[in-house]
């Protein structure tokens, strides 16, 4: 036989095993700088646990046609108490869950749990009316109501829900039971906003009075792939060691794989998971790497007999449409905000990130006081800014803009031509005056002048027309007796008397050729 479960954990509190509460240290959040670990850690804030309550009446038939319906009493109800989870996925006080976490089906399972309840009453009742020495025990009785021998009708009052932030938000809590928190930790659902029940689509948006909260967006659940690996949060009853309430509000986180995607009859997405997926799970969010809800874990397929079963979420997709119909505004607010820029720097390894850490960290616990989650945080960024060199950095006041840049080198430019026009100028205005100066003598002293430029030997066409080649203008050649003996070894030459040159009665003007004059000035 196939069953159909809710992920729906039926809470009762008296139940838990008592145990002592031990916390790990070490780094708060892991390994941060893996994306997936870090994006969990961001999220896991806005997952909350829901209790859902609801009267039971169970109606005895008795043999004889006599029914009696307990408990007995005008306006008395068995309570009953079913918890879930889900996820804020606005600002503004809207939960995303599984519809039969806050609207529990009146099956089987609610049945017998009412059973359970109403069980050493009916005993009680039997023996109060039996004959002396027949006397019955609840156990017995117990069992008698779920074989049906003892024929018997359940009714219920309204349900009613409220909302639990998690240790993750809260930081560790000091209250004894969960009617001791403080007001501002919890909240009852006001409204409804939107469903689809458990037999159709299995998803439903409620509302809580809680502003600017932590919150997670909802996903693509159209990208979801055979084999991803998918987180879940959720607060699984088996989980449930401790009636503390620090215990009861401490999340749990899974890692699941998708086996396949599928739709139901009624049309409905789902996605096929393997993994340890629980009651009390039901209406957490599956997130994909991003930390984005992708999924809502829903229901299970149980054969009887058979140890295992098959674990189905809700996609993401149906949610969306919910959404949509309800134009909500699922923009982080300013806290989450503030809480994703934190931790992301917080998980950084550029310089200085633990100072911005701390820093950031710093400004969320004094906005936020309710949010004793960042303490741990805000002490371990502490003690990393202690031994941190920050980097040598100048500051926006004094860090020259690009344009300022290139203004200067601009004028560096410019000025330089200046300056190197300038020089030129003067050096000319130098030559020019020192020529000047020069000029000015040659014409006061002209003989120096013709001294200094020398007497060149005149041209051909200066020469007069007896000259001979080799001959200086205004000489002539003496003649000169030839001795054509031969000297005797170390006797002296022969000598000829020199001849008195005379005269040339013709003055030849030499005219120096090639000779340079200044201009007149």
């Amino acid at each position: 036989m196939l069953l159909v479960i809710g992920f729906a954990c039926l809470f009762v509190i008296s139940t838990t095993v008592a145990a002592s509460t031990t916390y790990a240290s070490g780094r708060p959040g892991g390994n941060v700088t893996d994306p997936v670990v870090r994006a969990v850690d961001i999220a896991e804030p806005a997952v909350v646990r829901i209790i859902t309550s609801l009267g039971g009446h169970l109606t005895v038939h008795f043999s004889q046609g006599s029914s009696v319906t307990f408990p007995q009493g005008t306006g008395n109800s068995y309570p009953l108490q079913l918890s879930g989870s889900g996820t804020f996925i606005t600002a503004h006080g809207d939960i995303l869950t599984a519809d039969h976490v806050i609207n529990p089906p009146h099956d089987q399972a609610l049945s017998q749990f009412l059973d359970d309840q109403a069980a050493k009453d009916v005993a009680a009742y039997i023996n109060l009316n039996a004959r002396s020495g027949s006397q019955v025990s609840a156990d017995q009785i117990d069992q008698e109501l779920k074989s049906g021998s003892l024929q018997s009708a359940p009714t219920y009052d309204p349900a009613t829900s409220e909302v639990f932030l998690n240790t993750t938000y809260t930081g560790p809590l000091t209250a004894t039971d969960l009617s001791s928190l403080p007001f501002q930790l919890h909240a009852a659902v006001d409204r409804i906003e939107k469903e689809s029940s458990f037999n159709q689509k299995d998803v439903a948006i409620v509302h809580v009075k809680m502003n600017d909260m932590a919150s997670v967006q909802l996903g693509d659940s159209g990208s979801v792939q055979q084999q991803d690996q998918l987180t879940i949060i959720g607060f699984p009853g088996n989980g449930d060691v401790s009636d503390l309430p620090t215990d009861l509000l401490t999340a749990s986180v899974n890692t699941i794989s998708v086996s396949s995607t599928k739709t139901t009859n009624t049309g409905a997405q789902v996605i096929q998971v393997g993994g340890n997926v629980e009651h009390g799970d039901s209406g957490g969010p599956a997130l994909d790497s991003n930390g984005a809800v992708v999924g809502i874990v829903s229901f299970g397929l149980v054969n009887s007999g058979s140890p295992g079963g098959t674990s189905f979420l809700q996609a993401s997709s149906s949610a969306r449409d919910l959404v949509q119909s309800l134009n909500l505004n699922t923009a982080p607010g300013a806290f989450q905000q503030a809480w994703s820029k934190a931790m992301t720097d917080y998980a950084s390894n550029a310089p200085g990130h633990w100072h911005k850490a701390q820093q950031e960290f710093e400004q969320i616990a004094a906005k936020y006081p309710l949010f004793k989650g960042v303490t741990s945080y805000l002490t371990y960024t502490q003690q990393q800014a202690k031994t941190e060199k920050l980097p040598s950095t100048t500051s926006p006041a004094t860090r020259p803009t690009p344009t300022n840049t290139l203004a200067a080198y601009a004028a560096w430019i410019i000025g330089g031509v200046i300056v190197l026009i300038l020089l030129l100028a003067l050096l000319s205005m130098v030559f020019f005056f020192r020529r000047r100066k020069t000029n000015a003598a040659n014409r006061a002293n002209p003989g120096r002048a013709s001294q200094d430029q020398g007497v060149r030997p005149a041209t051909i066409e200066q020469r007069g027309p007896n000259s001979h080649p080799g001959e200086v203008a205004g000489q002539q050649k003496q003649g000169a007796p030839q001795d054509d003996g031969m000297a005797a070894f170390g006797a002296p030459p022969a000598t000829n008397t020199p001849q008195p040159v005379q005269s040339s009665s013709t003055s030849v003007q030499t005219v120096v050729s090639g000779t340079l004059r200044p201009w007149p000035l």
